[in-house]
């Protein structure tokens, strides 16, 4: 069923983009790109290679904290590995996240597990912190009735309370709630029950983190925050670089931040069809064009897709880091 449910998701997210496409006129769009160089399509390519670095950064913050021996390369690597199965297969978001986990020859699965939870938490929290400015600077710029600026508000509301209800969970227990909550449904699986144990640790390694850890929890968070800045300038440098000039940098800000809202579907591929909507539809309320947003999108899904490739390479050469050793405490 889940198949079924990611097929028909990646082929509805195709005919989205083919329709946004046409809609918005092919000669339109083919011209914004044709004004990208190719040495600016070159240094776009370098500056996602110090993005990808920026964001293994962060997750080795926190990795470092249980594993002694994983060098930077084997975390970028790891990373790229996850990028490129959420990119090119029909997994979505989370087969890359999984495909982080099983990257190493852990002597402890469970470390890895809760490195990448943490990692995508603080990740989700910084990234939450600028939708949120955002869209306040959003809702000043366009005109919008009082009844939908308080949706908007509400709706930022309750993504801060489910976020502050997750880290609350995971200081508890996060997996051991769900567990239990089953539990009380009446619902079990076998997969869980024999596992059990290793869950109820995984669990205890969460919440350690943010009592035992808490300069690598903002020092993650700083390194996840620069991160959105710097890419930030990346979507503005490609705007001008395709000859938009009534675009700034605060507006690249806006555009950087809201096209975030399209990972809330994290199990469609890529986000494909759902992020060149809400690309397209905050570049129309902002009077900016929708030629130039489908042309942004269209240029960051072939650097993305390129860098994708990249990651796959890893499989061409052989480990020669050793196994990653849990940290004694």
């Amino acid at each position: 069923m889940k198949s079924k449910f990611l097929k028909l998701s990646f082929i509805l997210g195709i005919f989205i983009l083919v329709v946004l496409f046409y809609a918005i006129g092919p000669e339109k769009i083919l011209h914004n790109i044709r004004n990208l160089s190719l040495m600016g399509f070159f240094l776009l390519m370098l500056m996602r290679l110090f993005y990808w670095l920026l964001r293994t950064m962060g997750w080795k913050v926190i990795l470092e904290k249980y594993e002694s021996t994983v060098s930077l390369w084997m975390a970028f690597k790891a990373r790229m590995l996850g990028h490129s199965v959420s990119q090119l297969t029909p997994t979505a978001h989370i087969g890359g996240e999984t495909a982080r986990i099983f990257f190493f020859n852990s002597s402890n699965r469970k470390t890895a597990l809760a490195s990448v939870v943490l990692d995508k938490t603080i990740e989700i929290m910084s990234t939450t912190l600028f939708v949120a400015i955002s869209l306040i600077l959003f809702v000043t710029r366009i005109n919008v009735d009082s009844d939908l600026k308080l949706i908007y508000f509400v709706s930022l509301a309750g993504i801060f309370i489910f976020l502050a209800f997750l880290i609350y969970r995971q200081h508890k227990g996060l997996f051991s709630g769900i567990i239990n909550f089953l539990d009380r449904l009446k619902i079990r699986f076998k997969f869980i029950e024999k596992h059990r144990t290793k869950i109820e640790e995984t669990d205890r390694y969460i919440s350690e983190f943010y009592t035992r850890h808490r300069r690598a929890f903002v020092k993650s968070m700083l390194l996840y925050s620069l991160l959105f800045l710097f890419w930030t300038a990346e979507i503005h440098l490609t705007l001008t670089f395709m000859g938009a000039r009534n675009i700034s940098f605060l507006d690249s800000f806006i555009i950087t931040a809201l096209g975030n809202l399209a990972l809330f579907f994290p199990f469609i591929p890529a986000s494909l069809g759902v992020h060149e909507i809400t690309i397209v539809s905050v570049f129309a309320l902002l009077g900016l064009g929708t030629d130039m947003g489908f042309s942004l999108v269209l240029i960051r899904r072939i650097i993305s897709l390129l860098w994708a490739g990249i990651g796959l390479l890893y499989q061409l050469f052989p480990h020669s880091e050793p196994t990653a050793q849990v940290k004694e405490e």
